[in-house]
């Protein structure tokens, strides 16, 4: 504002003394032409101020590796048309809380709205935040300028992709997989048909096999076996995290990895997800499995961490549980994978 007043003055200023102390045509027409180009000037960036009305426009959850972009969509409602408009925009990486600031130079016709595609500039993972807190429209030789305040904003859920997960994670840490959770639990995993048995007083109406009963003068009934296997505790701490992106990629892609080849393997997994009030998560398949990492995902670090006395309590009731990490005092515990700038994917 005060730039755009003093820009203004010295013009005025300029032309005006020009207009006294050069007493000829050219002097009068250069006043009257200076003159107009600068309220032209001065129209097109104060009467389009409060007409701008701008839109971030962002999927709310894709993967990572895909085509990770945003769009800005914006309308002129004035009959004047900006020739420049600074866009200037954060984004928000929330667990970690980095910011990277970003500003985009757009020209919009007048009453017009027009769509702008962008790429995030680095491939994040986890919630981001995409806010705009302010425009800055300025004239077409960028002298005068004026700032129209805006709160908008966008928010992303970037999954890890399941075909670009580190595999070699979890052949690192094979012994870790084949190993069975502590809980004497199992789970059914399905049933197969075993036999068929004469129909009884008292059978279930929904196991009689009337196919085969078709053929027959009698009613059957199906026989099935239940399969079962063994169940995973796992769980996570994120204490001592260090805040890095990088980091935080490479801790979720191989917890994801984990949860995956767990379930693959016939397995079902106990996901302790909150160590205060001992929230657990059953998952029993890869659609469990992507809500599990999309539940992981939408908590603070704080939430995810452990104290050092629900440490020992974690070991004391869970011995055999498999604990991700980021805490290298940790790592001489049993069943514990620590994921750290020191020790990335080490398993002992």
């Amino acid at each position: 504002m005060v730039f755009t007043l003093l820009i203004s003055v010295v013009w005025l200023l300029f032309t005006l003394a020009f207009f006294i102390f050069t007493t000829t045509h050219f002097a009068l027409l250069f006043a009257i032409g200076s003159f107009i180009v600068w309220l032209w000037l001065v129209l097109s960036v104060y009467l389009v101020k409060g007409k701008l009305h701008c839109e971030i426009i962002a999927a709310n959850e894709l993967y990572k590796n895909e085509q990770m972009g945003y769009q800005l969509r914006v309308e002129n409602t004035s009959r004047l048309p900006v020739t420049q408009l600074h866009m200037h925009l954060v984004i928000e990486h929330v667990f970690t809380g980095r910011q990277e600031s970003h500003e985009h130079i757009l020209s919009i016709p007048a009453k017009s709205a027009e769509e702008f595609a962008f790429i995030l500039p680095q491939k994040y993972m986890g919630q981001v935040t995409i806010r705009m807190k302010q425009i800055t429209i300025k004239d077409s030789f960028a002298f005068f300028r004026s700032v129209q305040k805006i709160d908008t904003q966008s928010a992303m859920l970037i999954m890890p992709n399941l075909y670009f997960l580190k595999l070699q994670r979890i052949e690192q840490n094979q012994h870790v997989l084949q190993t069975p959770g502590a809980i004497p639990m199992k789970k059914i995993d399905g049933e197969e048909l075993a036999d068929v048995s004469v129909y009884k007083p008292g059978d279930s109406v929904k196991q009689i096999h009337w196919k085969l009963s078709s053929k027959v003068d009698e009613l059957f009934v199906k026989q099935h076996d239940t399969l079962i296997g063994d169940a995973v505790m796992m769980t996570i701490d994120f204490t001592s995290f260090t805040k890095r992106v990088a980091l935080y990629d490479e801790f979720i892609e191989t917890f994801s990895a984990l949860l995956y080849s767990y379930v693959a393997g016939h397995h079902e997994v106990q996901l302790l997800v909150d160590h205060t009030t001992s929230e657990q998560l059953t998952i029993k398949n890869e659609h469990e499995a992507a809500l599990a990492i999309k539940e992981v995902l939408t908590r603070s670090a704080s939430a995810l961490s452990m104290s050092d006395e629900q440490w020992k309590r974690l070991r004391k009731t869970y011995p055999h549980c498999i604990v991700l990490t980021t805490n290298n005092a940790r790592s001489t515990e049993y069943q514990t994978i620590v994921i750290s700038e020191n020790r990335e994917g080490s398993a002992v």
